[in-house]
């Protein structure tokens, strides 16, 4: 029988924790697959070869608009490592072959070295140029910067000055912030080549929430830290934004007001900004809302908590500021998407259960259903920044997901074939 000591240096955490770590350990020996039944039906892994690739966050597809690639990362690095971040990736797709498959090949375009193992290099497909044009972020002049890249004739064809964090439906504008200043305080979701120049501010009053015109390379600065951090009364804490979102209509962005007390708690408010009125309203600042996607205009489906319950789905209106609990998730948090053909079904994916399984759900809105569809086996060293959330992402038409997982040890993407709700 192992000894105490060497369990704790093979097995870190509780007791509880170790048991169950080794438990999950002795069960999956060789076993690293899909759930533990073996179920593989409909799903398809794309690697580039033994290097870790992956997507990043669930708030964009990485699908063409004709569905024809999908955009992945690549890197050499080992993605284990939070210090691996911001080494040379390889940006590329993956290309449908003439019989409709996805084939396990890698092209690579381009390369950067500005991104994070939550939301990579925030490469996604160009809203008005969605089969041949992606947006990235990149150094630019020795400083974070973007650029617009045009796969087929394989040239930048667009530089800013400034690093994009979503972009409007439109094309027009970005929202953008501090990516040292975001890495800084919340590693794993912003970048740590270029030291943070706000370091020991608590609240700048020339930092904060930008919008960036992508035709003028003009940008703004909408709403500073120091001005969220008067209006709810905490300036001696450290403030900083994240998770920026455009409605479907561009005109509005919701964003996370987030500071860290003094004793290194977390606290959120969920904000909206009105582009038009150029004001901002606070959501939700009683319970903490971990992710959300936009249902339509105005409509938004979060994970939401209150103190020492559990994890629910709740939809807030930013017409009226309302919010209504819906039901309570199965396995605690999620990353929700919708579906880009039917608005009623979602995707919704948790993580690791007490044996290390990262499920994947379909929700019917309209019944208020939710059913499981494949679950992926998280290896114990990716926790913490370096974790390989499944962050689900739906095609063009409502028929696949594709996943991040680490499963077999390094990071691959995973196509996941939807079956009907029923």
């Amino acid at each position: 029988m192992l000894g105490i000591q060497r369990l704790k240096r093979l097995v870190p955490g509780s007791l509880k924790q170790r048991v169950l770590r080794l438990l999950s350990t002795v069960l999956r020996f060789n076993k690293y697959g899909f759930n533990y039944r073996g179920n593989t039906n409909g799903i398809t892994f794309l690697s580039d070869g033994s290097n870790p690739t992956f997507f990043g966050y669930h708030d964009k597809t990485p699908f063409s608009a004709d569905g024809s690639k999908i955009l992945a990362m690549s890197i050499e690095a080992d993605d284990r490592k939070p210090e691996s971040e911001c080494t040379p990736m390889k940006l590329g797709y993956f290309k449908k072959n003439e019989i409709g498959s996805f084939e396990n090949q890698f092209t690579p375009f381009a390369e950067t070295s500005t991104w994070c193992f939550q939301q990579g290099c925030m490469l996604q497909w160009h809203p008005l140029h969605a089969n041949t044009q992606v947006v990235f972020n990149q150094l630019v002049g020795g400083k974070y910067g973007s650029v617009v890249f045009d796969i087929e004739k394989n040239e930048i064809i667009r530089e800013h000055n400034l690093p994009v964090y979503s972009l409007d439906p439109t094309g027009r504008f970005a929202a953008t912030l501090n990516f040292s200043r975001l890495g800084r305080l919340r590693p794993g979701y912003g970048y740590g080549l270029i030291p943070d120049q706000t370091e020991g501010v608590a609240a700048p009053e020339n930092d904060g929430l930008y919008l960036l015109d992508l035709e003028t390379g003009k940008a703004k600065l909408m709403i500073s830290l120091a001005m969220l951090a008067s209006d709810n009364g905490n300036p001696e804490d450290e403030h900083y934004v994240n998770h920026a979102s455009f409605s479907p209509d561009s005109k509005n962005l919701v964003f996370f007001h987030i500071w860290l007390t003094k004793e290194k708690k977390r606290k959120i408010r969920f904000c909206c900004y009105d582009l038009h009125a150029n004001t901002y309203s606070v959501l939700e600042k009683h319970k903490i809302v971990s992710h959300f996607c936009w249902m339509n205009d105005s409509q938004i489906l979060a994970s939401t908590k209150l103190p020492d319950e559990k994890m629910k789905l709740s939809i807030y209106n930013i017409s009226n500021g309302e919010s209504k609990e819906i039901l309570e998730l199965p396995n605690g948090d999620t990353h929700p998407m919708q579906s880009p053909v039917n608005k009623n079904i979602f995707i919704l994916d948790s993580y690791p259960d007490k044996l290390r399984d990262q499920h994947l759900f379909v929700l019917d809105m309209n019944k208020l259903q939710i059913k499981k569809i494949a679950s992926f086996y998280s290896p114990f060293k990716y926790t913490g920044q370096v974790r390989c959330d499944l962050h689900p992402r739906w095609d063009r038409e409502g028929k696949y997901v594709v996943v991040d997982s680490a499963m077999d040890g390094r990071r691959k993407m995973f196509l996941v074939n939807v079956p009907d709700f029923e």
